[in-house]
């Protein structure tokens, strides 16, 4: 009977686009259902032919990434004879993997007598990479969204500083300089022995209200000081590392090869972090802007003599030579809609940590900007 029924099964499933396998109903001893016949989709998908799979069991489908909670299902549905759905990795027989979407289902004749197990399995690995890939992608989007906000937040802080900065030389130029311009003749006048014990108890108070003012200024002064940037120890690799994963998807959106080239040692120096990320992440989203789809953009650090050098080079179109000496002043920008300030702020940002920025350009040939930094000053 079961024979009979095999060769009906076989002649159903041989031409079928899935994988079929035949499983005895029970097991003989401790080696496992053996296999009773598996169809041509079975060979094409796992490269083992119906003899090389006859008599064996499902264990030589098995590999170091097949889970073992899916084969415990497998298991748990043979013992309750009931039918089971899994996803899982099986091993061809050149040892690479498959992902198959495995259903098994008992088989009994008209009598109810159970005869044998039928296992029908279907690649998906394709389907599997695709969600591997949409998740490394998700993943990558928020580690971008994360790396966008962190940087958004350095930018506020800096704006924050330099306003804050600004308030300081205005406090020093328009309260604490006319005050002690005030404190001091006030002082000379009440110097002199020629002046009415009147005049002297009229001049007190306007000395002592001076110096209150700078006190103030001098506390201001001290709060500011404090809320500044430090500068810290840093491997500038890892700067410009941070700043390429935020900026490479939008390379990659515009079809542009992003080669890095990074120094193989160290490359420590003093910096203020959240400002010499900015100077960096500038540069590059310049390089990636001004490329055309196909064109290519180059970032590299290296170690030259006694300067730790950053370079950010791109095949775009380039500055005229007139552009260039001007580049580099504020509200000066060679795009249509630009204000200018980006690079004077790399340039100051640059001159602030001891370093020099170099500018090469052709135009329609690309742009090279070299920055580099004193390694003595680390």
């Amino acid at each position: 009977m079961i024979e009979e029924r095999l060769r009906l099964l076989e002649s159903a499933v041989k031409n079928a686009n899935d994988a079929i396998i035949v499983l005895e109903a029970e097991p003989g001893g401790d080696r496992g259902r053996r296999i009773l016949f598996v169809n041509e989709a079975f060979t094409r998908m796992t490269g083992y032919a119906y003899e090389e799979a006859a008599g064996r069991t499902l264990r030589m489908l098995r590999g170091p990434n097949t889970s073992l909670i899916e084969v415990n299902k497998i298991r748990e549905a043979f013992d309750s004879r009931k039918p089971v759905r899994v996803e899982l990795v099986n091993y061809r027989k050149d040892g690479s993997e498959v992902w198959v979407e495995c259903n098994i289902v008992p088989f009994a004749d008209e009598g109810g007598k159970f005869l044998h197990w039928v296992s029908v399995q279907r690649d998906i690995t394709e389907r599997k990479q695709a969600e591997e890939e949409r998740e490394k992608l998700i993943y990558k989007i928020n580690t971008i969204n994360a790396d966008l906000t962190e940087l958004n937040q350095q930018l506020e802080t800096i704006g924050a500083e330099r306003t804050m900065s600004l308030m300081a030389l205005t406090v020093a130029d328009r309260v604490r300089n006319p005050a002690s311009v005030i404190g001091a003749r006030c002082k000379r006048v009440l110097a002199k022995n020629n002046i009415s014990e009147d005049l002297k108890e009229n001049l007190r108070p306007v000395i002592e209200e001076a110096e209150k003012l700078e006190v103030i200024v001098k506390e201001f002064e001290a709060f500011l000081k404090n809320r500044q940037s430090k500068f810290t120890h840093e491997d500038i690799n890892k700067i410009v590392e941070s700043v390429i994963s935020i900026l490479e998807r939008e390379a990659l959106y515009k079809k542009i090869e992003m080669a890095v080239n990074l120094s193989k040692e160290p490359l420590k120096i003093n910096i203020q972090k959240a400002l010499f990320s900015v100077a960096v992440f500038h540069l590059i989203k310049n390089a990636v802007e001004a490329t055309s789809k196909g064109g290519r953009v180059i970032v590299e650090t290296s170690k030259d003599d006694d300067s730790a050098v950053i370079i950010v080079s791109d095949t775009g179109h380039g500055i005229p030579q007139g552009d260039i000496e001007n580049v580099f002043k504020p509200f000066f920008s060679t795009k249509e809609r630009g204000f200018g300030m980006g690079l004077p702020l790399v340039k100051q940002i640059v001159s602030e940590h001891l370093g020099n920025l170099i500018l090469e350009s052709k135009e329609g040939q690309g742009s090279t900007f070299k920055m580099l930094f004193p390694l003595r000053w680390k």
